[in-house]
């Protein structure tokens, strides 16, 4: 049952990807195919460098906030516009090695709003999919979801963490774990340097 579970957000998820990308490239400057990936890898880098800044503070936020649907919310948009990064680098990469002596050209084109439609509604299905089944979060990747080959355990590459626990309405009935500041900041893995706010600023004898 949980391999099934698997192939199903699977599914969903490349259903996100496949709608997003078809809607960037039906919309995205097609009849300039160069510029529109080079706007896909600043877009997408600039989301990255955002993503990275928020990220710190929404967990302060967490920490601090009784009202945990509230959480949740900001929880699945985070972890939507880190798919939106996700597709954005990918198709801006992707592109801009399909202008190399690889491959023929793509070809450009204009506005086409029925593919844009197309793009729309299987965007949608998958998102819609995996907020059934309460696994938003499979939607992104690389560069959001990064992991060192040391990592344990061994052939954790296959992994479908928590797929035993899969509850779609998890989010409606329970509040979700806060991290105390030091044990996020352990998860996450940015280093944690505690700032003591009543003791003031620490001076430093640089003289000795």
């Amino acid at each position: 049952m949980e391999w099934f579970v698997a192939c199903m957000i699977a599914a969903a998820v490349v259903s996100a990807w496949r709608g997003a990308w078809v809607l960037l490239d039906a919309l995205l400057l097609p009849e300039a195919l160069a510029w529109s990936a080079g706007v896909c890898i600043c877009g997408g880098c600039a989301g990255k460098l955002l993503a990275m800044s928020l990220q710190p503070m929404l967990a302060a936020f967490a920490r601090e906030h009784p009202t945990w649907q509230l959480l949740w919310v900001c929880d699945a948009l985070y972890t939507y516009f880190g798919m939106w990064v996700c597709v954005l680098i990918w198709r801006g990469v992707w592109l801009s090695w399909d202008f190399t002596h690889l491959r023929e050209l793509p070809k450009a084109g204009a506005l086409d709003p029925a593919l844009a439609i197309d793009g729309c509604v299987s965007h949608a299905a998958g998102v819609a999919m995996l907020l059934v089944l309460g696994a938003l979060r499979n939607l992104v990747a690389a560069p959001m979801l990064i992991s060192s080959d040391a990592s344990q355990p061994i052939f954790g590459a296959g992994a479908t963490a928590g797929i035993g626990r899969l509850n779609p309405i998890t989010r409606l009935r329970q509040p979700p774990h806060v991290q105390s500041a030091e044990e996020w900041h352990r998860l996450v893995g940015i280093p944690y340097a505690p700032v003591d706010i009543a003791a003031g600023p620490v001076s430093v004898d640089v003289m000795g």
